[in-house]
This record gives C-alpha cells, sequence and structure tokens, in this order.
C-alpha cells in the first residue's frame, strides 16, 4: 500500500464508462444506429422487402427529427442515417435483406484497421479520443503509464471491432435470406456488439484509472 504521506496523483476518477461510449458515438449514437435495423427485420417478418426497406427510412428520419426538435447534436444522427441509406441501397440492388447488414459489417471492420493503423503509427485512438475528453490526457506522448493503457486499450477496442465483424459475416455466409433468418443475424450481431463495446469500455476505464493521470493545475490568481 501506498503510504499517506506519499503525494501519488489521485486515479483518474471523472473518466467513466459512460464517457467513454460518448468518446466512441454515445449511448444514443448506438441505439440511433441500432434502431432502423431492428425495425427493418421485425417488419420484413411481416411484410416484403420494401416495405422493411420503407419502415427503416422512417424510423431514420424519425430519429433525425427528434434529435433536431430536442437541439441535440445531429452528427451522430445524420452519420447513422447515411449509413442507412447506404444499407437500403445495396438492399434494394442486390434484393436481400442480408445486403441491408453489409455496409454496418464493413464498418465495423474498418473501425478495427483504423484502430490497428493508429497502433502503428503510434497514436493510438484511445490516447486520442481521452485527449478530446479532458485535456489533461494530452500529456499521453510523455506520460509512460498512460501511453501504455492507451496503447493496451485501443488494442483491445481492434481486436473488439475485428471479433464483430469476424462473427457477423460468419453467421451471414451461413444463413439464408429468409426474414427468420435476418432475425438471426440481426440478434448475433447485438449479442456481439453490446458485451465487446461495454467491455472494452471497461478495460479502458480500468486501465486508465490505473495509469494515474494528476489533475490540471488551476490557473494562478492575478
Amino acid at each position: 500500500m501506498v503510504p499517506e504521506t506519499s503525494r501519488v496523483p489521485e486515479p483518474s476518477r471523472g473518466l467513466t464508462t459512460g464517457t467513454m461510449l460518448e468518446a466512441f458515438g454515445g449511448k444514443k449514437g448506438l441505439l440511433d444506429s441500432s434502431l432502423p435495423a431492428t425495425v427493418f427485420v421485425i417488419v420484413r417478418l411481416l411484410a416484403p422487402l420494401n416495405t422493411a426497406i420503407v419502415a427503416a427510412v422512417a424510423v431514420g428520419l424519425a430519429v433525425v427529427a427528434l434529435r433536431r426538435v430536442r437541439g441535440e447534436p445531429l452528427q451522430q444522427a445524420l452519420s447513422g442515417f447515411f449509413g442507412l441509406l447506404l444499407a437500403v441501397a445495396i438492399a434494394r440492388s442486390t434484393g436481400t435483406g442480408k445486403g441491408f447488414f453489409l455496409p454496418g459489417i464493413l464498418i465495423t471492420a474498418g473501425s478495427g484497421v483504423v484502430f490497428a493503423i493508429s497502433l502503428l503509427v503510434r497514436k493510438p485512438a484511445v490516447a486520442l479520443a481521452l485527449s478530446a475528453i479532458d485535456p489533461r490526457y494530452a500529456i499521453w506522448p510523455t506520460h509512460a503509464a498512460l501511453r501504455r493503457a492507451c496503447v493496451l486499450s485501443t488494442a483491445a477496442w481492434s481486436a473488439s471491432f475485428f471479433v464483430r465483424a469476424a462473427v457477423a459475416s460468419a453467421v451471414a455466409l451461413s444463413v439464408g435470406d429468409g426474414a427468420s433468418d435476418n432475425l438471426v443475424l440481426l440478434v448475433v450481431i447485438n449479442a456481439v456488439k453490446w458485451p465487446l463495446i461495454i467491455g472494452s469500455a471497461l478495460l479502458t476505464v480500468t486501465l486508465v484509472r490505473r495509469a494515474e493521470v494528476p489533475e490540471l493545475s488551476e490557473p494562478a490568481s492575478p
């Protein structure tokens, strides 16, 4: 144990799983991106593919409108809507429900590649995200413990993206394209997605807190 007289900086207790999720899209952003796909699958169980596509687009528009009415930032909602339009375009062009999920799988795999590249260029994505959350973390290049925490966390996030994309791809290739098959794909995607996202966020918070990053000094009074 550290003696009470030691002046070891307090761990960064302001960092939480919630703030990490916000840095990577936010809980609302994650839910907004999942809702159209959920509606798409539910409607397809009861109606043709085109009807399910229309329902998903309607929900996407409703999400953007709701964020606008509430005066909330639209960046995540709009990016999710553009992703939805891409999913709709592929589903329409291929005539398959599985095509609706292809952009999400590719984006997830691409995120894993981006995080891996950030490690190769020695600018871990987690370190950049933390610096945007709180300027105290801008010392990561010179703070050995924090830098190590950011490297390990970025590697964990990268691995989680690749696992999610691999599992979704394997399921998409192994099932058919009926409404029930689309339901299986959606369930598997979410069953893997949420535990890995939350687990990666928890791991990041744990490692960063253990790095014991000091608080920023208050500016001296004039």
